[in-house]
């Protein structure tokens, strides 16, 4: 189960709120409203088929909440290719993009001063570098930041429906993208890209693939499959980075242009809303932030409650965000809910141990943002204060002054 997935299903159970009785409900009633939700959006067999594939992979621990996390910025990205399913509002219809380069194939470098050392765990809250040249039409860009792996993409949208509009939001179309990742020292960034799904594990001497030309003067190995590229270098000892992509005609070349765009950069991570009271034991690691055209869509902090379990704690089990046009109508797709927070239209979805996302829309300042909190494990939602403490915390979110300002953002 990658965390995609997890975004498709999160979506999917939180759009049925409408249709779901208060407390706990089975899995299977969730997926049963969900996809009936779905149907009546017109989002026809595409997300009900994503949502139960995901469900089957994931068992009777489906997870619910706002996309990503985060990872986020932190976690190790998701092996998905080509095509997710979401709500989102429409937009206008875009041209699909000539989706091809002419960059070189030889040797690159990247720009700004490449680390020496790689560190044993990576500061949640800094960024270690951004992307400068991302392929034509790729106006949906995430970055995520983690202890482990830290990570960007740039997505280039596809329609759902041929001749239908682009989409924003957790759920969407994707006609290509490119997606960098860099890991702490000793963690393996090249499992979830093949495959498993995860992360932590330490790598083989050599990076999967055949030699190429080097990058940063340092060896560089190049992995194909019909599915996607994989071009990776060793940016430290036993550090490693990878750009793999998706779907995009001469993908060596269009790796190699990324990597010649790619900086180096130690940046504090500042989001658009204010910092807000976290339950007790809430460990920030990782964040989040997603943009379309250049604006922000969507901003999550990720946090760890219970305490690492294996490979979940590259996860964590607490999400915080708030999004900003990516919903229906008022700002969100909770029209018909009957649950109000201080007069606010809200939504809850209870889903079992401990799983459950809660919304406010109508956000101070911003009609068609809405802010979430969702809970995956039992002592989150215990460290939330249950249903009505998890929407009580998302009702405190406040966005800063003027949240389509970067410059005013904050850190957390």
């Amino acid at each position: 189960m990658n965390r995609d997935d997890e975004a498709v299903v999160r979506s999917l159970l939180t759009r049925a709120a409408d249709d779901l009785p208060a407390g706990g409900v089975p899995t299977h009633s969730l997926l049963v409203a969900g996809e009936r939700v779905v149907r009546r959006r017109r989002r026809l067999a595409v997300a009900a088929v994503a949502a139960v594939a995901a469900v089957v992979l994931l068992g009777s621990g489906a997870v619910l909440g706002g996309p990503g996390a985060p990872g986020a910025p932190g976690d190790g990205g998701a092996p998905t290719p080509d095509r997710r399913v979401a709500t989102a509002t429409p937009s206008r219809p875009t041209a699909t993009p000539d989706r091809s380069t002419a960059a070189p194939v030889g040797a690159v470098t990247t720009q700004g001063e490449a680390p020496t050392v790689a560190p044993a765990q990576f500061d949640p809250t800094r960024r270690s570098f951004r992307l400068g040249w991302v392929p034509p039409g790729a106006i949906h860009q995430v970055s995520r930041t983690g202890a482990a792996i830290q990570s960007a993409e740039a997505n280039v949208p596809d329609p759902l429906v041929q001749g239908g509009p682009v989409e924003p939001g957790p759920m969407m179309g994707i006609a290509g993208s490119v997606t960098v990742r860099t890991g702490a020292r000793g963690v393996d960034i090249f499992s979830p890209q093949r495959g498993s799904g995860r992360t932590g594990q330490v790598p083989s001497p050599e990076a999967p693939g055949t030699p190429v030309a080097p990058v940063d003067g340092h060896p560089a190995y190049l992995h194909m499959d019909p599915e996607q590229a994989l071009l990776s270098w060793q940016y430290a000892p036993d550090g490693w980075v990878s750009v793999t992509v998706r779907s995009l005609k001469r993908p060596e070349e269009v790796a190699r242009q990324v990597v010649a765009g790619l900086t180096w950069q130690d940046e504090r991570v500042t989001v658009p809303f204010r910092p807000v009271d976290v339950p007790p034991r809430a460990t920030l690691i990782g964040v989040e932030l997603r943009t379309w055209e250049g604006r922000w869509l969507n901003a999550t902090a990720n946090y760890l409650v219970s305490g690492p379990t294996g490979d979940e704690g590259n996860r964590g089990d607490l999400t915080i965000g708030a999004s900003n046009g990516m919903y229906d109508g008022d700002g969100s797709d909770l029209g018909g809910s009957e649950t109000r927070v201080d007069g606010r239209v809200a939504a809850a979805v209870d889903g079992p141990k401990g799983l459950g996302a809660y919304r406010v829309a109508q956000v101070p300042g911003c009609r068609d943002c809405v802010v979430e909190v969702g809970s995956e494990s039992p002592a989150a939602l215990t460290a939330l204060g249950g249903r009505s403490g998890a929407l009580r915390l998302a009702a405190a979110v406040r966005l800063v002054a003027d949240s389509t300002d970067p410059r005013t953002w904050r850190p957390l």
